[in-house]
């Protein structure tokens, strides 16, 4: 069994390709919501010659994600902890996605640097709208940033009416925006134990839950993207990869947007028209 592992919370598409990515030669533990996604994941792994185990976790529990990082870091150093657990707007309610989004990433922060060594690096899967996002109440980001996790859902701006079909979506971004912010602030705490905590915004990607998105409002993402096509799940394991590696030993507290440019795009297309 490998001395060194790797833990991934979410095992989706973007979850497994990150897995393949780091995972030869390491121990990779596997988290996930789903028993199901698990077990699909664990097979297709382990078929491919890595070295898996896995676990059942909700994000939005503390005490969930706690259990997993400490038995991800009870066979060695954790090299990288990836976090991509999440709900898209498509995919649960306004309440749900706060839980889940923006909680559980607070959640996997906390507990991880618990376990966290000398050269471990955490990656929070975030989004581009996060970056779409900005201009928040400086209060409401001090707040999204800093608050502990048993007061995070307690502002005023995230009591989110059931009724408003855009709740999900305002939610969603709030949450994103709420993980950029989180991950920045985390980054000294991680620093007293000699690790490294960034973020990833991946735009519009062709995972299940992307394409779900593409055929509705984040279908409009592609025209604009500069780059012409939509992101695939390697685009997101390369740039983790590398915030995993000793390559990216200097950067902590920062986010990498891989978007295909569509942010840049919905910034400045026809301003310098």
């Amino acid at each position: 069994m490998p001395n060194n592992s790797i833990a991934i919370l979410g095992c989706g598409g973007m979850g497994l390709a990150i897995a393949r990515r780091l995972g030869a030669g390491r121990q990779i533990y596997l988290a996930d919501f789903s028993n199901e996604i698990l077990g699909a994941a664990r097979e297709t792994l382990t078929n491919e010659g890595y070295f898996v185990e896995t676990m059942q976790v909700d994000v939005s529990d503390y005490e969930s994600v706690k259990r997993f990082a400490h038995a991800a870091a009870s066979y060695g150093p954790i090299e990288a902890i990836i976090h991509t657990a999440g709900l898209s707007p498509s995919a649960g309610s306004a309440q749900r996605i706060l839980e889940v989004d923006l909680l559980g990433t607070a959640n996997a922060l906390d507990a991880f640097v618990e376990v966290a060594t000398p050269g471990t690096s955490m990656i929070c899967i975030a989004s581009m709208a996060g970056h779409m996002g900005s201009g928040l109440p400086s209060e409401l980001e001090h707040h999204l940033a800093t608050a502990g996790r048993g007061h995070l859902l307690d502002h005023a701006a995230l009591k989110i009416d059931k009724a408003d079909p855009h709740g999900p979506a305002r939610a969603y971004g709030l949450s994103k925006r709420g993980n950029l912010l989180r991950v920045q602030a985390s980054a000294k705490e991680w620093g007293r134990v000699g690790g490294r905590v960034n973020s990833v915004s991946p735009g519009v990607i062709s995972t299940g839950a992307g394409r779900q998105e593409i055929e509705g409002p984040a279908g409009k993402f592609i025209a604009l993207s500069p780059a012409g096509r939509v992101g695939t799940p390697q685009d997101i394991a390369h740039a983790v990869s590398f915030l995993a590696s000793a390559e990216s030993s200097f950067i902590t507290g920062n986010d990498i947007l891989v978007d295909g440019g569509v942010v840049s795009s919905v910034r400045w297309d026809g301003l310098n028209a």
